[in-house]
């Protein structure tokens, strides 16, 4: 096997953890945190229960129906402020020490290595986004500018407008030594619609329709120290460890130049793919059933899209001693070791790295809704939301031609890995979510708002874990709409939410599972883990004629 071979299966192999992440980190938590930093003041202070009472020139995500209530010529420009914390426990249990027992010592008995994650806390050191060009890039607070202009010609039935708006901008970084490296030290994401040609159209006094099309820039960067804490490395440890021992053994072929162990780092994974143009499209309906009862449907279609760029492996040093201590070694037992490896050895510094592509499927999302008007000052918005999470419940990886090595480990029993393909379960579900806002008009010029949306994550309790820090939660909000004069309005949102999860050692496939069979990255198995996810957003608008 010539060194380019053993790049291609070593990126084979490791795209496993990198479609791993990417679907924790990107397409799940881009989805399930929906609307959270779209930048919409009067959205975010009514729960986001807008689809029967669309918010201006963000009609175009919200229903692009409601871009036909909007006349003339206007422009919105918008400013967003947000604060996220994301910590986490991991704790020892009654069960950690039979863990440790069966998985992370030696044959004799002794310790292989100490678990630096066990007992501790982590948190995070600054927030960080994906810039096109440069990855990710630290900053010391989540801000964006953004804005859309609508046009109506005078005396027709259509509105025209596009708008630069981000469904999902996020990203941090950890310290060096913070135990929830093994989550991602650092990762980031940005998909930014920077086009968004939109219409509206007022078919009756009663009945709009509008579509919109998405044109959006998305990236996504990784940072991860990966490591296997499972019992297979641990008993290949301490078979190593055995075999170490016997000189005649050793002289036949060198398994002692270094080490694996299951809580030190195997290997950093950097991840650097983006994609210049994601394309989605919208379509919403608005029924003005009476003067005091409006409905709405809304449709935002799915995305599938394919991220391409650079994907980099590390291997810790104990790791390159090992394998170059076998791939040097003159003496080899029986053809396999001799196939495999025989005088392939990997660079000094252990870093490989090569061009690498995920596909990634954001599910379609369905949203209805009525606003009642209660009293001639009091309004009631009710939404109702669906989402294809169920999307997820296994992802495939397909590679153009067949990797031996896959297929060896799918015949050894490994769940999910053939020889041309792997595939990772999630087990998602789809969602149902509700949305309420309250609109009181409180004079002429002053309106006053307040929002509740009990949000659900869509992740069954047994596929809970960190890399996804994100279960069911509740959104808090409120803000209020000042009209300055007859030609422009000033939006002002606050919103909070929080996300806790208490994922007991052993009860997820997917983050903590002490089962020998789970190959699943899976890097706190047998800790207690708790995580603790909590947001604060301010949302301004300005909205006028021109």
């Amino acid at each position: 096997m010539d060194f380019k071979s053993l790049r291609f299966c070593l990126r084979s192999i490791f795209s496993f953890v990198v479609v791993c992440m990417l679907i924790g980190a990107e397409v799940s938590f881009g989805q399930m945190a929906q609307n959270l930093m779209l930048g919409n003041a009067k959205a975010l202070s009514l729960g986001n229960a807008v689809t029967a009472d669309p918010p201006g020139i963000d009609s175009i995500h919200f229903n692009p129906a409601g871009l036909a209530r909007l006349k003339g010529r206007q422009r919105q420009l918008k400013f967003i402020l947000a604060s996220a914390d994301i910590s986490g426990e991991f704790s020892t249990n009654e069960g950690y020490n039979d863990l440790i027992a069966n998985i992370a010592t030696n044959p004799d008995g002794s310790p292989i290595t100490v678990d630096s994650a066990a007992d501790s806390k982590s948190g995070i050191e600054t927030f960080a986004i994906y810039l096109p060009g440069s990855g990710i890039t630290e900053i010391p607070f989540a801000a964006a500018p953004l804005g859309g202009i609508s046009i109506s010609p005078p005396g027709s039935n259509m509105t025209f407008a596009t708008s630069v708006y981000a469904p999902m901008i996020l990203g941090l970084t950890r310290d060096e030594d913070d135990p929830g490296r093994f989550a991602g030290k650092s990762l980031a994401f940005t998909r930014l619609t920077f086009f968004s040609p939109s219409i509206g159209y007022q078919v009756t006094d009663t009945i709009a329709v509008g579509a919109s099309l998405g044109f959006s820039y998305t990236g996504f960067g990784l940072d991860l120290d990966y490591r296997a804490p499972n019992y297979s490395v641990g008993a290949l440890n301490g078979v190593l460890n055995a075999y170490c021992d016997d000189p005649d053994l050793v002289s036949a072929l060198d398994l002692c130049s270094g080490q694996i162990t299951p809580f030190d780092t195997i290997f950093n994974l950097q991840v650097d793919v983006e994609k210049a143009v994601s394309f989605t499209y919208n379509f919403g309906v608005l029924w003005e059933v009476t003067p005091w009862l409006t409905w709405g449907l809304a449709y935002q279609s799915e995305a599938n899209d394919t991220l391409e760029g650079d994907i980099a492996v590390e291997f810790a040093p104990e790791i390159v001693s090992l394998y170059n201590g076998i791939a040097n070694t003159d003496n080899f037992i029986g053809p396999i070791a001799d196939a495999i490896v025989r005088g392939v050895s990997l660079p000094e510094n252990g870093r490989i790295e090569s061009k690498g592509r995920v596909n990634l499927v954001t599910p379609q999302h369905l949203s209805t809704g009525i606003s009642l008007m209660l009293t001639p000052r009091l309004k009631i918005n009710v939404d109702v939301k669906w989402t294809e999470t169920s999307k997820w419940e296994s992802f495939r990886f397909e590679y153009d031609e067949d990797i031996v090595i896959l297929g060896l480990l799918g015949t050894l029993g490994v769940s999910g890995v053939e020889i041309n393909a792997l595939d990772i379960p999630r087990g998602y579900e789809d969602t149902i979510n509700w949305g309420y806002g309250i609109e009181y008009q409180y004079s002429d010029s002053l309106k006053l708002r307040f929002g509740y949306e009990p949000r659900k994550a869509g992740i069954p309790k047994d596929k809970l874990d960190f890399v996804l820090p994100l279960g069911d939660m509740d959104l808090y909000a409120t803000g209020f709409s000042y009209k300055i004069d007859s030609e422009s309005t000033f939006d002002m949102a606050f919103g909070y939410t929080k996300s806790e999860q208490n994922i007991p050692a052993g009860s997820s496939t997917n983050g903590n599972d002490t089962r020998a069979d789970n190959f699943v990255y899976n890097p706190y198995a047998g800790l207690d883990v708790k995580t603790v996810l909590e947001v604060f957003m301010v949302e301004m608008s300005y909205e006028s004629h021109f």
